[in-house]
């Protein structure tokens, strides 16, 4: 390969540009999500999944894929899951980048409302690390589970609002979807960036996102130390 890791830029920025002709030209005609243009709004929110998604698929099979080296040195099994995640936000954080750069090209100023993005970029990892704990523990159990986060991985791209809008649905099924931490992500992001009026993600969205987080958190840990020596014989 001759362009090496601009890959690791180039192929989400294809993918971004062929879901904005489609869903913004497309199917919204080019118009704006609450004053925000639709290039900006879904650029935010596709950079955020990309990070997510990757993290997830490649935390469930963390410890796995490193079986040569488990089965020869003794060391914490965690640190698999969280090499993965860092190794991916050092990718998350150069799109970041590109996109203050892109929104500013357009127009767009920064603000102090953007500090919002530590926040939100410190709960995507701690989310990412505490479902790779859980899953890839499973995963080495039975191997279908990888199988099952990618279907589900695909399934969450189209029901997670990146590439639309919930406005029109009822306010039960809205609250359903509040309560995916995904969301939580993806919109902490936009929030950061187009919101003025500071840290506006409610309490209730806030909490049940912590709940879930902590949650899997320590179930990823219990499975983890239990299972700490039978991860060879798993393998």
């Amino acid at each position: 390969s001759y362009l090496g890791f601009v890959w690791n830029i180039l192929s989400p920025l294809i993918q971004i540009g062929t879901y904005w002709f489609v869903f913004g030209m497309g199917i919204r005609n080019g118009s704006p999500v609450n004053g925000v243009p639709f290039i900006q709004w879904m650029l935010v929110g596709m950079i955020m999944w990309f990070f997510v998604s990757a993290c997830l698929r490649k935390g469930t099979s963390a410890i796995h894929s490193k079986a040569s080296v488990i089965s020869k040195i003794k060391f914490p099994t965690s640190i698999l899951v969280t090499t993965v995640v860092f190794s991916e936000l050092f990718n998350h954080i150069i799109m970041v980048g590109l996109t203050f750069i892109i929104l500013m090209l357009q127009g767009y100023r920064p603000s102090v409302e953007n500090l919002q993005l530590l926040y939100y970029m410190f709960c995507a990892v701690s989310f990412c690390i505490s479902f790779g704990l859980v899953f890839s523990v499973l995963n080495m159990m039975t191997r279908d589970v990888k199988k099952l986060v990618t279907s589900i991985m695909r399934m969450l791209f189209y029901v997670t609002p990146i590439l639309w809008t919930m406005e029109n649905l009822p306010g039960w099924i809205q609250f359903i979807m509040r309560c995916n931490p995904i969301y939580y992500l993806v919109e902490g992001y936009r929030v950061s960036l187009f919101a003025s009026n500071g840290f506006s993600m409610s309490l209730t969205t806030t909490i049940i996102f912590w709940i879930i987080n902590i949650s899997l958190f320590l179930i990823g840990s219990i499975l983890t130390y239990r299972n700490r020596y039978r991860f060879i014989d798993l393998m």
